[in-house]
Order: C-alpha cells, then sequence, then structure tokens
C-alpha cells in the first residue's frame, strides 16, 4: 500500500509541529522516520494512523483519501514504544485481541475459537514467539514483549504497519537482535512500514530509505547511503554520521579554501566566496609536507579504527584513521583530504553550494 501525505499541516494553538509535508511512503517498503526530538515524526506517524487530527492537507492510503476516517477504518497496526499489552491476558489472547470483535471477511461472521487460534498460531509462528503462548506480559523480557505487540499488530493483515520508537526501551544487544527481526518479518510479509526512530544508526541499517524531518520540516528523503554521502543541507550532514561532520569556516577564492584563521586547507574549489566547509571523519588521510600541519589533541582507540582529534584555527576537528597508525598526543602530523566527503554550505541558508569541480 503506498502511503501519500499532501501539504500535510499540524498546529497546536500557534505552534506548527508539521509544516506542510508532502512525502511517499513507497508500497512494500520500510521507511524510517527520524529526526531529533520535537521534529514532528511521532505526531506525523499518529496523523498517519488517525489518532492525531489533520490540521490541513491530506492522506492518501493507495488512492483512498483517509484524512477524515477513524483508526478503525484504515486498516493499520500500530506499535507502541511501551507496547501496550494487557497484563492479565495470556501472549495468545494479546495477539488475538484485534481480531476479537472482527468479522472474518471470507464468512462475514465472527472469527470462531479455532479460527482464531489458527491465525494467533500463523502469525506467532512469524515472530518467533510460538512457544511463550501461554504466558503472561510479565514473564517475558522486553524483546519478547516487543515481538508480541508486533505479532497483535499483524495478525489482522494491516495495509500499513507503523512503529513509534519500538526499540527504544531495550538494551543495546536486544536492540541489534530486534532490528533484524523487524527487517525480517517486514522482508516476510511485504508490508508498507513506517519506523520512527530518533537513532540514525536504527534508521541507516534496516531501513530501505529514510525520511528525515527537522523543525516539522522535511529536511530529505532518500535511501541512507545516498543521504549520507549526498547531503543537501548543512543539517542532513550534521545529523547523520558517527563520528560527526566536522564543520569550519572559510573564504573559497582563486581555487583555493582558506579558514577565517588563515590555514589554506588541501580542498581545491572553484566556489568564489565564503562558506562552511563540512568534512566527514574519514576524508583525512595522512599526507605529505602538501597537507595541512595539525598537532594532535587526543587520540581515542575504538579498536578496528581510531579518532584523531585536532583543531584547525579554533574548530575542532576529527578524523577516522586506520588502528595500524599509532598516533600520539602533541604529535605533529600531515592530513590530505579526499574531497569526495567534502560539502560546501551556504553560511546563511545552509544549503548545499553545489560547483563544478567539488560537487558530488
Amino acid at each position: 500500500m503506498e502511503i501519500r501525505l499532501q501539504g500535510l499541516v499540524k498546529k497546536f494553538d500557534d505552534f506548527t509541529a508539521v509544516d506542510h509535508l508532502n512525502i511517499t511512503f513507497e508500497d512494500g517498503e520500510l521507511t524510517g522516520l527520524l529526526g531529533p526530538s520535537g521534529c514532528g515524526k511521532s505526531t506525523t506517524l499518529y496523523m498517519i494512523s488517525g489518532l492525531e487530527n489533520v490540521t490541513d492537507g491530506h492522506i492518501y492510503f493507495g488512492d483512498r483519501d483517509v484524512t477524515g476516517l477513524s483508526p478503525n477504518e484504515r486498516n493499520i497496526g500500530l506499535v507502541f514504544q511501551n507496547y501496550a499489552l494487557y497484563p492479565h491476558m495470556t501472549v495468545a489472547d494479546n495477539i488475538a485481541f484485534p481480531l476479537t470483535n472482527m468479522k472474518n471477511p471470507q464468512t462475514g461472521k465472527k472469527y470462531s475459537k479455532n479460527e482464531l487460534r489458527e491465525k494467533v498460531s500463523e502469525v506467532a509462528q512469524l515472530v518467533q514467539v510460538e512457544e511463550l503462548l501461554k504466558r503472561k506480559p510479565g514473564q517475558l523480557s522486553g524483546g519478547q514483549q516487543q515481538r508480541v505487540a508486533i505479532a497483535r499488530a499483524l495478525i489482522k493483515q494491516p495495509d500499513v504497519l507503523l512503529l513509534d520508537e519500538p526499540l527504544s526501551n531495550l538494551d543495546a544487544r536486544l536492540r541489534l537482535e530486534m532490528r533484524r527481526e523487524i527487517r525480517r518479518i517486514q522482508r516476510e510479509t511485504r508490508v508498507t512500514t513506517i519506523f520512527v526512530t530518533h537513532d540514525q544508526e536504527e534508521a541507516m541499517s534496516i531501513t530501505d530509505r529514510i525520511v528525515l524531518l527537522n523543525g516539522g520540516k522535511l529536511q530529505q528523503a532518500d535511501t541512507a547511503q545516498k543521504m549520507y554521502m549526498d547531503p543537501c543541507n548543512y543539517f542532513v550532514a550534521s545529523f547523520l554520521g558517527n563520528p560527526p561532520i566536522s564543520f569550519i569556516r572559510v573564504l573559497c577564492r582563486n581555487g583555493r579554501a582558506v579558514s577565517e584563521d588563515g590555514v589554506e586547507l588541501p580542498y581545491p574549489t572553484d566556489y568564489e566566496g565564503e562558506a562552511i566547509l563540512g568534512i566527514r571523519p574519514e576524508a583525512w588521510c595522512e599526507g605529505t609536507d602538501q597537507g595541512v600541519k595539525v598537532r594532535v589533541d587526543s587520540v581515542e582507540s575504538r579498536g578496528q579504527d581510531q579518532m584523531v582529534r585536532f583543531h584547525i584555527g579554533k574548530a575542532q576537528i576529527t578524523a577516522l584513521a586506520d588502528a595500524v597508525r599509532e598516533f600520539k598526543i602533541g604529535e605533529e602530523v600531515s592530513f590530505l583530504l579526499r574531497t569526495d566527503r567534502c560539502y560546501l554550505f551556504d553560511p546563511a541558508a545552509r544549503n548545499r553550494i553545489r560547483t563544478g569541480s567539488t560537487a558530488v
């Protein structure tokens, strides 16, 4: 099911939480709705679900305008951050609950106990909780509760699966496990899925595409790789990446980029004027005397690689270096730049500056 948002707006009194969003969520894809806290991503999800009214604009499921329809009329599955399982019910009863007041579309009658049992067994196998059906939620781990919540959302075969920060209550190991499971389940069911998260690593690791919001506005919608490699503005570049990108204010003139402190950077460009130069940590490589000379401030080992920090004028810079080379604090090092990991931004509008010799 393709989901289309057309000029979507949500206001709370004088505050605009979602500002004229135009987004298409492709049929059968898992899309990450990503952004910092307060950017409007959960509000957008709740408008798609029907739990939140729309101030202006339209929501389409396929060709059907669902803007004014209730959640029950949209055929959605929704998984909350806190799972929302009924503690007095067994796992089987929790999973079956959405069907208890629904009619079987094949018979036109309410589901019988045998039919419910078959449906529960089928979806329990999909999410791998078939051994837990007789337990109560209080007897389950966080990861098991999340599987049950997903099973409950899937049992009525929704057109759209909506996940609101489903992994935030899990520890690091379980988050990694459940990421893989959510991806597996989505691929097997092919249900259009929207996954809300503030965690860039989660969004980049399991989604087909990312929709990045800030201040209620769409910043960029693309694959994780394309968004990382080709950010359209300063915010996108700064939000994606760990370690994060470094920024230096520069003056570009006569094919050179010079920092506001007078340091010439090994970055050729045909742009003329003031700019902000964004440099990914992996762009730095140790070079000859032709590079920029810096003094190492700190070194942080990460096993397979290390973060080397230094200053260029007032700007603090992070370089990602191979672990084989041992850097020492206070050591003077000469660095060169891979220009395909560097980006120029307008200092005022913060939009990307694309020029012939440096655009990627």
